[in-house]
């Protein structure tokens, strides 16, 4: 997710799993005075109506669905500077949480949780609980991210060599053919730390990934091997049957149809700061779901609105449309996220998290401006 919040950085990573009561001993961690409501999650058809369920999550920032809708997986960052951001499953049917020992990604297409834990990475099988070492953690060498390819053929992931003496090459970029388990080295490059923002984007059929540097986007093309380099200012995003690429620009938001060449465009000649600020498209097809940013506030957030688009051109709003004067949501404040699809391609998920506002948090978790979240 773009946001404003600096969470992920190499030092939780190389800390490992989180252990309750062993966060920072020199620094005693400051008592939340947050309220643990519980998340809400809203399943929204694409004719637009909608169902509510209350969880038993208390106080998460950031969820996603596992494919089958059944489990979900959420974060909670912590009040204070000392305290760390802690994972969580939470399985819908039983309505059972549990703490996890590292942040975890989805499985593409089945009930599986990819973790990174201690520097390296497992699967979680669910909902038998069984874990499977994918990539064993080796000495000064963590993994840091990783990504799941579509088909779930590969994953790509990155390790920090630690003892290098050069930081533009210690990120190294490997591929794992997850079927044999076996894995090469494709790239060595500086690793982008300290940000939430993610670090790789696969094309829905699986033959390329982009991946951030600290400097640039690259693109790794599977079938020749062969490494582009790009000037872009965000990742590529393809509609699941490789119809559409959106594409925006400073002038320019529209959608490429990559069969015809013909630009559908978005941009609104009016709301000029209006634009679609996240896109999850559904499993098959194009349909999307859409977070739209619609204009910054006077309060250090922005207003948003919910899309749902059955065509790239054929939205409506389910929680309220601006061109009804709908004030829309806080993107920080109220923090409304979609969290995936149903497998059928027919509804999404869309969840109330906790505030991840600036205020919410103790003042010394700020960085330097005084507005952003510094630490996870």
């Amino acid at each position: 997710m773009k946001k404003c919040l600096l969470l992920s950085c190499l030092l939780i990573t190389l800390l490992g799993t989180l252990i309750p009561g062993q966060i920072n001993a020199s620094a005693p961690a400051k008592a939340d005075p947050r309220k643990p409501e519980p998340v809400i999650i809203y399943k929204v058809a694409l004719d637009g109506k909608t169902t509510k369920t209350v969880t038993n999550m208390p106080l998460m920032h950031r969820a996603s669905m596992s494919p089958s809708s059944r489990f979900v997986y959420g974060e909670r960052i912590g009040y204070g500077k000392a305290d760390r951001t802690i994972p969580y499953l939470y399985d819908m049917q039983t309505k059972k949480l549990t703490q996890l020992s590292g942040d975890g990604k989805w499985s593409p297409k089945q009930d599986a949780l990819y973790v990174l834990e201690n520097g390296s990475i497992v699967k979680l099988s669910l909902p038998d609980g069984k874990k499977t070492v994918l990539v064993p953690t080796a000495a000064q060498y963590p993994v840091v991210d990783f990504s799941v390819s579509p088909d779930e053929q590969y994953m790509a992931f990155t390790r920090i060599d630690m003892l290098s003496s050069n930081t533009k090459v210690s990120g190294h970029l490997y591929l794992q053919h997850l079927p044999t388990l076996k894995m090469k080295k494709n790239d060595q490059y500086e690793w982008r730390s300290g940000t939430d923002e993610e670090m790789y984007y696969w094309v829905p059929n699986s033959k390329k990934l982009f991946y951030r540097t600290q400097t640039a986007y690259k693109e790794l093309d599977l079938p020749t091997g062969l490494k582009y380099d790009h000037n872009m200012t965000t990742f590529p995003s393809y509609s699941n049957d490789m119809k559409y690429r959106y594409i925006r620009t400073m002038t320019e938001e529209y959608m490429l149809d990559l069969q015809t060449g013909e630009k559908v465009n978005l941009k609104d000649p009016v709301f000029t700061e209006r634009h679609l600020d996240k896109i999850v498209w559904s499993p098959s097809g194009h349909q999307m779901a859409v977070e739209q940013h619609s204009r910054t506030s006077n309060s250090q957030d922005s207003y948003m609105y919910i899309q749902s688009c059955k065509q790239v051109t054929k939205c409506g709003y389910p929680f309220g449309s601006p061109d009804k004067g709908m004030p829309g949501y806080y993107n920080l404040s109220d923090n409304h996220r979609i969290i995936g699809w149903a497998k059928d391609g027919k509804s999404y998920y869309v969840a109330d998290l906790a505030s991840i506002h600036y205020s919410d948090f103790s003042p010394e978790k700020l960085g330097p401006s005084n507005n952003v979240v510094e630490i996870r």
